[in-house]
């Protein structure tokens, strides 16, 4: 039995090579400054404790030079850049999955985060900030009136 050489498999895979060859081009061009890497959004988690509220970001490969931590009118914001590591001589990418390019995350934090109570430390690719939370404060304020 002959198997046509267009075959719909073929045809798949050939453009498969295609795709991957012009990916594998793109970030190339984009870690030697032709174009510019996209920006992307690293994982969150967020907890909150009796005392504090703990954020953790996934930013593997980031150093903390190229981060930077901001909180201002109850909204924490992470800014930065990720960079892809050098190319390995002699090698042409087949694959480039891991994230590249700026990054920014804001959190609009609760009324009762403290943000005079902020701490954060870098360690394995995961940043953690801890917000620390101001104990109960009444929402009843009693007024008095004058005549």
């Amino acid at each position: 039995m002959r198997v046509r050489q267009d075959s719909p498999l073929r045809q798949m895979r050939e453009l498969q090579d295609t795709v991957l060859q012009a990916l594998a081009s793109e970030q190339r061009r984009s870690r030697q400054g032709g174009a510019r890497a996209a920006a992307w959004r690293p994982p969150m988690d967020l907890a909150v404790s009796a005392d504090e509220y703990v954020l953790l970001l996934d930013l593997p490969g980031v150093t903390r030079e190229q981060i930077e931590a901001t909180a201002y009118d109850g909204v924490l914001r992470i800014r930065g850049v990720s960079q892809q590591p050098e190319d390995v001589s002699g090698a042409t990418e087949i694959r480039a999955e891991r994230p590249t390019g700026q990054f920014t995350r804001a959190v609009h934090l609760p009324t009762d985060a403290d943000l005079n109570e902020i701490s954060a430390k870098l360690t394995d690719g995961v940043l953690e900030v801890r917000v620390g939370r101001r104990g109960p404060q009444s929402s009843r304020i009693e007024i008095a009136i004058g005549q």
